[in-house]
């Protein structure tokens, strides 16, 4: 069949729209980005990131669905990045533990905190962001990108706490990875409950099956 035929083109054809599209998204998003940085969520101005990206109005509307979904997604990466820095962070400390219980201790008070007004206003802009993404297929596109990256480095942490001692999963990194995750967002159910008992009920529940993940050694 010729190279130049319709049907081996067409490959590269869609790889070079989607390559495209890309980089139509990462120049709104870095317009928002900066209008974020200046205004504040209250003054944040669509059209003012559309005059900055240099992007058509229609570009935004198709991939981001307006200025709520653009702020949905612009909100995704910032969550993303603040749980890479904790992760970050935490892969440093491991150099300094002697022992999982030891880490296990670093764990609960940090699920323990994560109960936090601040924290609960994270998740709900987390599930608003995961609702946006059903209809704006650029929130999707940063989500997933997002949120692969993020449970990457969650995974590396989880594997370098095991080659360290401290813990012996009992499933696949990156599988535990998500399953922690789903744990933490998930925690939004209790949070609508305003039940500060069942609060603590979920805390030592969660702890309960962290510990029977994570193994953490004596």
């Amino acid at each position: 069949m010729p190279s130049g035929s319709p049907v081996s083109s067409a490959p590269n054809a869609a790889r070079r729209k989607r390559a495209d599209g890309l980089k139509t998204i990462e120049r709104i998003l870095e317009a928002a980005e900066a209008e974020m940085s200046e205004f504040g969520l209250a003054d944040f101005n669509l059209d003012r990131v559309i005059e900055k990206s240099g992007v058509a109005r229609s570009s935004v509307y198709h991939h981001f669905g307006g200025r709520n979904g653009l702020i949905a997604a612009l909100e995704t990466s910032s969550t993303m990045r603040s749980l890479e820095r904790g992760m970050s962070q935490f892969d440093a400390m491991l150099d300094d533990l002697t022992s999982g219980e030891q880490a296990f201790q670093f764990i609960e008070m940090g699920l323990r905190l994560f109960g936090s007004q601040e924290n609960r206003q994270l998740r709900q802009r987390r599930i608003t962001s995961l609702a946006a993404c059903q209809s704006a297929s650029a929130i999707r596109e940063v989500l997933a990108k997002d949120q692969r990256w993020g449970t990457e480095v969650f995974a590396r942490v989880l594997e370098k706490s095991k080659e360290r001692g401290l813990c012996d999963p009992v499933e696949p990194f990156m599988g535990l990875a998500y399953v922690i995750q789903s744990m933490l967002v998930g925690r939004i159910l209790v949070d609508i409950s305003d039940d500060p008992e069942l609060d603590r009920q979920w805390e030592d529940a969660a702890l309960a099956s962290l510990r029977l993940m994570l193994r953490p050694s004596p």
